[in-house]
């Protein structure tokens, strides 16, 4: 971070059931801090057994976005619950205008864990799969449990898993595709690609040809929510008298 030390401490949990009230006390008993701020769906719970302050995903986005890419004036979050698209103001770094999808799973990351558990596979094996496919049809359900429905069809017909893949692939980037869209202007010639869907190599490549312009992914797409929220924690630090 601009010649500091950045100290990532980090726990990752493929099952989305966790409890997470027992892993905040273990970080309570674990870690110490001088400042802390909470994000995402949890915050509010972190701050009743953390305590310090809380900031929207929106806000934490925006402030690591400005913080790390102060060039680029669009990002796209793909997570496990929503997506957001953020217009932001490149000189001061205030957001101007963000956009998410309707509370569905069809537009998010889990939309992906579904069709792979569908199609028996792990998610690399999705993504990889879904690079060999071939565009030969659509998944037209805009309901996860539908498109489920579908893809069981698909395969049941003798479609391959591959073409499925692309077509799980392309059924979200339409839906990414849709939101970046109220946003773009002519000035977006890059977008970053944050979140956990941002790990998706294939998604990656496919939303840049797409939009025909470059997408960027830092190096822990999933994490910087968090760097966000740190930064917003640092400076309500340094505001204290």
């Amino acid at each position: 971070m601009d010649g500091e030390t950045l100290e990532v401490s980090e726990r990752v949990r493929a099952a989305t059931s966790i409890d997470l009230a027992a892993q905040l006390k273990e970080l309570k008993d674990t870690y110490h801090w001088d400042a802390l701020t909470s994000t995402g769906y949890g915050r509010f719970l972190s701050q009743k057994i953390l305590g310090g302050g809380v900031t929207t995903e929106i806000k934490a986005y925006a402030t690591s976005a400005h913080h790390f890419h102060r060039d680029i004036n669009t990002v796209i979050d793909l997570g496990g619950q929503d997506t957001k698209v953020l217009s932001l103001d490149r000189k001061s770094g205030q957001l101007i205008k963000f956009e998410m999808n309707d509370k569905c799973s069809a537009g998010t990351g889990k939309f992906f864990e579904m069709m792979a558990a569908t199609l028996g596979l792990s998610l690399e094996e999705l993504v990889a799969a879904a690079l060999k496919g071939e565009r030969a049809f659509e998944i037209n359900s805009t309901c996860t449990v539908f498109a489920e429905s579908e893809v069981i069809s698909l395969l049941t017909s003798g479609k391959s898993v591959e073409d499925i893949a692309r077509a799980v692939h392309e059924s979200l980037l339409v839906k990414l595709v849709s939101l970046l869209s109220r946003i773009l202007n002519a000035e977006t010639h890059s977008i970053l690609f944050v979140g956990g869907g941002a790990r998706n190599s294939t998604l990656v490549k496919f939303l840049a040809d797409a939009l025909a312009r470059e997408v960027i992914v830092p190096e822990h797409p999933d994490f910087f929510g968090a760097y966000g929220a740190a930064l917003v924690a640092r400076t309500n630090l340094n505001q204290l008298p």
